[in-house]
Order: C-alpha cells, then sequence, then structure tokens
C-alpha cells in the first residue's frame, strides 16, 4: 500500500509540475520582454515552444515507456526539468530560455503520460476514477499556488524566474522520490492484441477533437493576453493585472471538482453544451465591459465552466462510438495538445495585425463556433439513433 501511495504522489506531481510553467506565462510575457529587450509578440510565441515541446512529449512517450521503463524515463524527465528551469533563473539569453522552455514542454508531456500509466496501472474500478479527477485539481492547485508566488516575486521588484524555479525545486524532489519508489506495478507489459481493433471514426468523434482543439485555442489566448488586455483597458499595474490568471485557476480548481458530480447526473452532451454556452456569454462580457470590478467575479466564472474542458471533450467524443479505442482517445488528446501549443503563435501574429483587443474579441466567436459544431453533430447522432430504430 506504501508503494501505491507513493506512485500516485508521482503521478498527482507530474501534473502539478506541468501546470507550475504553462499557467502563468501570461503574466510573465511583460516582464520577460522587459528583461531580455524583446518584443512581447516574440517572448508570448516562447510559449508555443512549451506546448509544442509537451505535444511532442506525449507522442513519444507511447513509443520510449515500454523501451526505457518507467522508472528511468521518470527519472530522466525531472532531472531534466530541473536543470531547465535552474537554466531560466541564471540564464541571460532568450535563446537560453528558448531552449529551456522547449526541454521542459517535451519532459512534461512525457510526465503526463506516465501520470496516466501510474494511475491506470494502480487502480482500477471507481478508484481509478476518483485519483483521475484528483489528477485534475491538481493540475489547477498549482494554476492557483505559482501565479501567486509570481506575483509576490514581481511585486517585490525580484526576477520573473524566482516561480520556475521554485517548480524547479518541485520537479528536483520529484524526482527524488522516483528514485527511492519500486515501480513494478507499472512496469507489467500490455495488451498487443488490442493495439489490433479497428477505431471507429465519425462526425461526432471527430468533433470532440476539433472542439477540444477550438477550446484549447480560445482558452490559451485568454491566458496569454488577458493580463496585457486588462492592464492596457484599465491602465492599472501589471501586477494587479496579472491577478486575473489566479482568479482564473483558483475558480477552476472548484469548478473541475462540481462538475465531476454534475456529470455523474447529466448527459455529457447536455453538460459540455451548458459549459461551452456558459464560456461564450462571459468572455462576450468581459471583452466588452467597461467595468473593471465586473473582470474578477467574469474570471472567476470563466475559471469555473472550463474547469473539466478536456475530460468532457475526451467523454463526449468517445459517446459516438460503440467502443472507444485508444486512438479514439488519442486523437483528442493530441487535439487538445495541439490547440494549446499553437495559441500563443497564432494569437501573437493576429495581435500584430489587427491589435489585442480584436483577438480578445475572437475569444468568444470561438466559442460560438464550437457550439455550432456541437448543435450539427447532435442532431446526426440523433438521426443516425432514428434510423437504427
Amino acid at each position: 500500500m506504501k508503494n501505491k501511495i507513493s506512485l500516485t504522489l508521482l503521478s498527482f506531481l507530474a501534473n502539478f509540475v506541468m501546470a507550475g510553467f504553462a499557467t502563468q506565462f501570461g503574466m510573465l510575457i511583460e516582464p520577460i520582454s522587459d528583461k531580455f529587450s524583446a518584443n512581447v509578440n516574440e517572448v508570448a510565441s516562447i510559449f508555443s515552444l512549451l506546448n509544442g515541446g509537451a505535444l511532442a512529449g506525449t507522442i513519444a512517450a507511447f513509443f520510449l515507456i515500454e523501451r526505457i521503463g518507467v522508472k528511468r524515463i521518470t527519472l530522466l524527465s525531472y532531472v531534466s526539468i530541473a536543470l531547465s528551469a535552474a537554466a531560466l533563473h541564471f540564464t541571460g539569453s532568450l535563446s537560453v530560455v528558448m531552449v529551456a522552455m522547449t526541454v521542459i514542454g517535451l519532459c512534461g508531456g512525457v510526465g503526463l503520460c506516465i501520470a496516466g500509466t501510474i494511475v491506470v496501472s494502480v487502480w482500477k474500478d471507481k478508484i481509478q476514477s476518483t485519483m483521475l479527477v484528483v489528477q485534475d485539481a491538481t493540475f489547477n492547485v498549482a494554476g492557483v499556488v505559482f501565479p501567486l508566488i509570481t506575483t509576490y516575486a514581481l511585486s517585490n521588484a525580484l526576477s520573473w524566474s524566482y516561480s520556475y524555479l521554485a517548480v524547479g525545486v518541485v520537479a528536483l524532489a520529484t524526482a527524488a522520490i522516483a528514485l527511492a519508489t519500486n515501480f513494478e506495478l507499472c512496469e507489467s507489459k500490455g495488451d498487443s492484441e488490442q493495439s489490433k481493433d479497428e477505431s471507429e471514426w465519425n462526425l461526432g468523434i471527430i468533433s470532440g477533437g476539433l472542439g477540444l482543439f477550438l477550446g484549447m485555442l480560445a482558452l490559451y489566448t485568454f491566458l496569454t493576453w488577458a493580463p496585457m488586455f486588462v492592464k492596457t483597458k484599465f491602465d492599472i499595474p501589471f501586477e494587479e493585472a496579472g491577478n486575473i490568471i489566479t482568479q482564473y485557476w483558483s475558480a477552476a480548481l472548484v469548478g473541475a471538482l462540481v462538475s465531476t458530480v454534475i456529470v455523474t447526473r447529466v448527459k455529457i452532451q447536455y453538460f459540455l453544451m451548458g459549459i461551452i454556452s456558459l464560456a461564450f456569454v462571459i468572455t462576450s462580457l468581459i471583452v466588452t465591459t467597461e467595468n473593471l470590478s465586473w473582470i474578477g467575479y467574469l474570471t472567476y466564472g470563466y475559471g469555473f465552466a472550463c474547469a473539466a474542458l478536456y475530460n468532457a471533450f475526451i467523454a463526449y467524443g468517445v459517446s459516438f462510438v460503440k467502443n472507444a479505442s485508444s486512438r479514439n482517445v488519442s486523437y483528442i488528446l493530441i487535439s487538445g495538445s495541439a490547440g494549446a501549443m499553437f495559441s500563443p503563435a497564432i494569437s501573437s501574429l493576429f495581435e500584430s495585425i489587427i491589435g489585442l483587443q480584436t483577438v480578445m474579441y475572437a475569444i468568444p466567436v470561438i466559442y460560438g463556433l464550437i457550439i455550432a459544431m456541437l448543435v450539427l453533430s447532435n442532431r446526426q447522432k440523433v438521426t443516425l439513433t432514428q434510423q437504427a430504430a
């Protein structure tokens, strides 16, 4: 039992570490650009290196985990993350920041796959689902903790990199725990026959992946540009505007837990349509309001609504197939990673062409497109069900 606990702790820490790097970048764009005298668009695109590395790491993990072994690849990944975080703190070169972010993303993506492998191997039945939900909550906890460290550092004229250095310390602790842990429960051989099963594809499963891609595109555009948008629109200090990120993740932590209860009582189609519609309304209000006091409340609502976006789209997509395969699930996961990866680069490009205000207006438009796609795929499902009857 003790070994199960340490393995489960490692799976939680994997999410905690990745969230530590991914959830606060919007707060750091201006401090990094000031530190290295770089254009904000150039700095914002660095986030694509982090997410791109995570996407590559997710794909690579499918091939590397079994060959290298869970324990070895865990040690390699988190030692590399700790060293990269140290490089971010001590470097004076933006190029080193870019390389370090790429390495962190790559190893963090591998770590997320390790986390999933551990939970699926160690726990079964209902407790397995519970542990997966707690993983989501752990991600959101990091989204509260590390932005607070960033806010403290920036408010006290400390380096922008202290919060990332703190994440690096957690990564080093993760490696130390992995070194002392027995991974026998995770090293069992999988059933290779399952890979021979054919995957079913239809508009529903495709819309699940495309919807998650668009959802991550909208969400990470918000997380990247919201602090600067609020600072510019309301003429307040950047450190104060950065609180919008903490507000989002604070609400997401509660939303992740509440959403789990709701999904057990409501069909996934209705649940997903509800949270996307809510996100559409809230982001429309955020980008149009002239009242600064509303921003905090609206951001809390947005974080609450989007807390279970990933799991909701996975459940929605696989509900359209009789027997969901690993390829179906992987397609949706990769779509989400791609949306997060391309969001900063796409939004940076459009920010330089059409301006920050217009980029923020695009967020509710994206949610509107998702709603239209969900309506279309749901109609097809109803039609197919009637024809089968």
